[in-house]
């Protein structure tokens, strides 16, 4: 049953990340084009979004089963990218918002733009543990051979 859930959140959560990163785009793209800034500024916003991607990649690539069996890493990769996720969705379709229906964008910037800290927070903790469990394997090697 653990390795059936395992294997569910573990697919589940390269679909969070790229429908995630892609209502932050999108909502980012609309908040840039109404105050008329460049696409550049918005990259410090996604870099973590390219590095959580990079980080997944490798641990595809190096076949690494300490990130990949662990359930809690995957579990916890889908509810932060749920959140990210769910947040985008309100900031887009919740019209009982004051501020989407006074300035009538069709989506509630403020809102989204407070979620934008917590957002790289919440990514960049899930880089820094997918780099410790990375090494985690490696360690009780090392710890059994001496």
């Amino acid at each position: 049953m653990k390795k059936i859930f395992n294997y569910l959140f573990y697919g589940l959560k390269y679909l969070l990340l790229i429908a995630s990163f892609a209502i932050s785009l999108f909502v980012m793209m609309r908040m840039n084009i109404r105050l008329e800034k460049s696409f550049t500024s918005i990259i410090p916003e996604l870099i973590p979004f390219l590095l959580l991607l990079i980080i997944f990649v490798i641990n595809i690539i190096l076949n690494q089963k300490q990130v990949t069996n662990n359930l809690f890493y995957n579990i916890t990769c889908c509810l932060v990218l749920s959140t990210i996720l769910f947040v985008g969705y309100r900031a887009i379709f919740d019209k009982n918002m004051v501020l989407n229906e006074k300035y009538g964008y069709g989506i509630d910037f403020n809102f989204f733009d407070n979620f934008i800290s917590y957002i790289k927070i919440m990514l960049y903790g899930l880089i820094v543990g997918n780099i410790f469990f990375m090494f985690k394997e490696r360690d009780e090697s090392k710890q059994k051979k001496v």
